[in-house]
């Protein structure tokens, strides 16, 4: 094929896929393939350009648009209209802009490794003194890293939300609610794949430096048990927290009524929610403040902590402390604070619920402890085999 400045025009001017691929495979034929559909890399917006050696080439975006990341060097590995399959919302972004960030839509189309970014980001971009010091130099990081955490202090408290965006504390709620790291949330923003992941290596995260193991590796056995008597419910606590008068008013609240369920039982049932909700019509948990519960054949109402009614399935999610978790207490220990029921009477009174959900209703029950917790893969693996 001759080409000419003419033909250059009109092309760039009218782009076209069929004829860019034509010309590729003839005149470039060294343009690397897209990784997915095996065509030529070709973008909407990219042009041909002659060079000063009569050479053609593509200009803007193609086989050789590159990022460096830690001193190696990623090129551009797919097409438009499979990054776009893949990522549909690369269509409303700057097309001239959308690379020179690192995110989901960049890893993807340069094959970059999630690990690799991941770390990079936290190395370069994280709001940390240390590198407010590498931005600025030290004394002026250690200014700008002071008046940021100033200005955090103020900007996250409900009266600032409230002055400058006039939100309430429903709003106020809600919004820190979607800030939370929840499964729901990462699914949101990452889809349903990519969001489990993330969730799940965060809670990797988060079991191992919330073990006792690594506690009091790092702070010693004195700060392991110090902590644990702090989250004890006790009327000292209490007033600790609050002060006296306030601090027993709040204690005599506290035990004199149902506990309700803890915040990270319910980040996992929504999670579970999150792939169920399509599935199953007739499932309950605490979402609506209220449990489903069961009269057993005893006269004991129980209530369920998750409960899927089509499978005749029941997910109980027990703490350590309230259940007595076997791994941490013996059967004379009297882990709950106030009263002096021992870990053997927990038990029992738990195998007995267990064994009479089965008995009078023909419902099974998954056990989770709070210690112990089942990736969500793993526990909708467990769900999909009562099917």
């Amino acid at each position: 094929m001759i080409y000419n400045k003419t033909w250059i025009t009109w092309f760039n001017k009218n782009k076209n896929k069929e004829l860019y691929n034509e010309i590729i495979n003839k005149e470039i034929p060294e343009h690397k393939r897209c990784r997915i559909c095996n065509g030529p890399i070709y973008y909407y917006d990219s042009i041909f350009r002659i060079n000063k050696d009569k050479k053609l080439y593509v200009d803007k975006k193609s086989y050789l648009t590159k990022k460096i990341i830690e001193n190696k060097e990623y090129y551009l590995s797919v097409c438009e209209d499979c990054l776009t399959k893949k990522y549909p919302e690369y269509q409303t972004l700057n097309k001239g802009r959308v690379f020179n960030r690192i995110c989901d839509i960049t890893n993807f189309a340069f094959n970059i490794p999630e690990k690799i970014t991941e770390e990079w980001k936290k190395k370069n971009y994280s709001i940390t003194l240390e590198n407010f010091i590498k931005k600025y130099g030290e004394e002026k990081g250690k200014l700008k890293w002071e008046n940021y955490l100033l200005k955090q202090s103020k900007s996250n408290t409900l009266e600032y939300k409230k002055e400058k965006y006039g939100w309430d504390k429903n709003k106020f709620d809600e919004y820190n609610k979607s800030r939370s790291v929840t499964l729901k949330n990462c699914v949101l923003r990452h889809g349903e794949e990519d969001g489990l992941k993330i969730w799940e290596n965060y809670i990797e995260k988060q079991k191992l430096t919330k073990s006792k193991e690594y506690y009091v590796d790092k702070y010693g056995l004195d700060e392991w048990l110090k902590l644990c008597k702090s989250k004890k419910i006790s009327l000292t606590n209490f007033k600790e927290k609050y002060g006296e008068l306030e601090g027993e008013q709040k204690y005599i609240q506290k035990v004199s009524r149902c506990y309700p369920p803890s915040k990270v039982s319910q980040d996992l049932f929504e999670g579970i929610d999150v792939f169920l909700e399509k599935k199953y019509r007739t499932y309950y948990y605490n979402k609506d403040g209220i449990e489903f519960g069961k009269l057993l054949s005893n006269g004991r109402y129980v209530f369920l902590d998750f409960y899927i009614k089509e499978l005749k399935l029941n997910i109980e999610y027990n703490g350590d402390i309230w259940h007595a978790n076997p791994k941490i207490y013996k059967k004379d220990d009297k882990p709950i604070p106030f009263n002096d029921k021992t870990s053997e009477d927990i038990w029992k009174s738990d195998k007995e619920k267990i064994n009479l959900l089965e008995r009078d209703f023909g419902i099974k029950t998954i056990v989770i402890w709070e210690s112990d917790k089942k990736p969500i893969s793993e526990l909708l693996n467990i769900i999909k085999k009562h099917e």
